[in-house]
């Protein structure tokens, strides 16, 4: 029996078999999974307008996260041709998150490679439409919208900019039970704390991201930044 391209069938599906890995550190098996699940979609055939736009939005978000996973692993030219073609195949699509989410994505994107300026006019532009509506997906979509514009003024230095985006993302993200976004968030708050010089308020952030990524389940996440406090409270011991 044919299956039915939905969108949010699949995108439970790709969560499930891919960004699973992916919150578990496992790119590699990421990777495979977003591979598969690509073949698979492309082969299926629309079978009606309807699904051929469904189709296309299901291929975008494989790519962004198969993009996404690629930047991880410093794989930046193939992650950013992904990216655009993502973006393509959201817009062709008509779906309104899922063009949304690609503008967050490519912006994200430029500002892990320095290009400031055209990643914060992308993720600007995805905040103001995800504020036009009030849905579950687009506040997810402008909390993590916040966040990242938080962590581009962090690397551009302005961390007053980067603490208000950042607050406003943890409010949000934290009002619709998004633990991994508000660990998230958390996380780059303690490096834009430290770079304040406000090492006391870095190092409750930082309990608060493991918290928070405990919460969701993210174990080896959590671990890693209790590591962390251990190498710098060993640092600050020995000083």
């Amino acid at each position: 029996m044919r299956k039915k391209l939905d969108l949010k069938k699949w995108e439970a599906r790709v969560d499930k078999e891919g960004l699973a890995w992916e919150l578990k550190g496992q790119l590699e098996k990421a990777l495979d999974s977003y591979d598969h699940l690509l073949a698979e979609v492309e082969a299926t055939d629309p079978a009606d307008q309807h699904e051929n736009g469904e189709k296309k939005a299901i291929i975008a978000y494989l790519l962004m996260r198969k993009a996404g996973t690629l930047l991880q692993t410093g794989k930046l030219e193939s992650g950013n041709s992904l990216m655009n073609q993502a973006l393509t195949y959201a817009e062709q699509s008509g779906n309104f998150l899922i063009f949304n989410r690609a503008k967050l994505g490519l912006g994200v994107f430029y500002a892990s490679t320095n290009r400031f300026e055209k990643g914060e006019e992308l993720l600007k532009e995805a905040l103001s439409s995800f504020n036009q509506r009030s849905d579950y997906d687009s506040r997810q979509g402008a909390g993590w919208a916040l966040l990242n514009l938080g962590g581009l003024y962090l690397k551009e230095e302005k961390p007053a900019l980067a603490e208000e985006k950042l607050t406003e993302a943890i409010k949000l993200l934290t009002t619709i039970e998004n633990w991994v976004g508000v660990a998230t968030a958390y996380e780059i708050k303690a490096k834009n704390d430290r770079v304040k010089g406000d090492l006391a308020l870095a190092q409750q952030d930082l309990l608060n991201a493991i918290s928070f990524y405990e919460k969701q389940g993210m174990k080896e996440k959590a671990d890693s930044l209790k590591e962390s406090i251990k190498d710098t409270n060993a640092l600050n011991h020995g000083s």
